[in-house]
């Protein structure tokens, strides 16, 4: 069986003075992920280091990095799915977890499927995952955002008055990360994590831990992970969607397109990409937002990077 890895650091208007950091920081996860499959890895570890790369890199918005919430504090999320059992780990405004997606790793063991907040910290201790001081997780580059007031518009959260203020940027950066993989063994897995959107409610989840939305893998037809504005990608399960169009007997990178094209189409404003993997180690991509940092290496397909 063919192998493959594919890797994204998020969908979105990515400043270009981080374009060279995406650039570097996404090949690094790519040959994180390659190496551990040209080592004879499972798929579902491949997913993993190479997003464990991405969330330990400052330039994108999961885990040291993350974007901050309306009140000045990191909330992350993060999603797993093992294509062979469909079993799946997900935590939701999880605090002082570098790695969500090792809790991820720990959760998708269990009977259970996604645990937020607080009871996915006493997880994460149960579990032996180290657990940091949530303010070592914020970055400068962060803090200024947030102390600027750059916020979203997209949710009305209701939520206290804070040194954020609206202003206007309705299409902000989405960096979050995400990796599909395909071993030897023919088995895929799908991976996403992310701190959301900037300035966003205290508690609010978006797509990344929901299966369907923001990841989704079946050894039956492939895996996808999802970037962009979270509401809008769970409205239409873009995740699935993805893989549905896989089902239909579309290429990837036509299926990669086709619920892409949908999330425009039904959501005003849905902004958005993904990255697929069929069954076969073929690879597809689509985004409908200025730029979306991924790569790729498939020994069906080849390898390339756009950042």
């Amino acid at each position: 069986m063919p192998r493959a890895i594919a890797v994204h650091g998020g969908a979105g208007n990515i400043p270009e003075s981080l374009r060279p950091e995406h650039n570097e920081g996404i090949r690094l996860a790519r040959e994180a992920g390659r190496r551990v499959l040209l080592e004879g890895g499972s798929a579902l570890d491949a997913v993993i280091a190479a997003v464990i790369v991405l969330e330990d890199l400052p330039a994108f918005n999961a885990g040291y990095g993350a974007v901050l919430n309306a009140e000045g504090y990191i909330e992350l999320d993060a999603g797993l799915m093992d294509g062979s059992t469909l079993d799946i780990g997900a935590v939701a405004a999880v605090q002082g977890i570098r790695n969500p997606i090792l809790l991820c790793r720990y959760v998708l063991t269990g009977p259970h499927i996604l645990f937020a907040k607080e009871d996915a910290a006493r997880l994460a201790a149960a579990a032996g995952i180290e657990q940091v001081d949530p303010r070592s997780l914020i970055t400068p580059r962060r803090l200024e955002q947030w102390l600027a007031g750059q916020r979203s518009l997209r949710v009305d959260s209701g939520a206290p008055s804070s040194p954020l203020s609206a202003q206007g940027e309705t299409h902000p950066p989405a960096d979050t990360v995400g990796a599909v993989a395909l071993d030897a063994a023919g088995n895929l897995a799908a991976a996403t994590s992310t701190g959301g959107i900037n300035g966003k409610a205290p508690g609010r989840i978006g797509d990344s831990p929901l299966p369907g939305g923001g990841f989704y893998a079946d050894n039956l037809v492939g895996a996808c992970s999802t970037t962009g504005w979270g509401e809008s990608l769970a409205r239409t399960l873009t995740a699935r969607r993805a893989i549905e169009g896989l089902e239909r007997g579309l290429t990837p990178a036509q299926a990669a397109r086709a619920a892409i094209d949908l999330l425009g189409q039904r959501i005003a404003g849905g902004e958005g990409g993904l990255i697929l993997l069929d069954r076969h180690g073929r690879f597809g991509a689509a985004f409908n937002s200025q730029r979306m940092t991924h790569a790729w290496w498939s020994e069906v397909d080849g390898e390339g990077v756009v950042a």
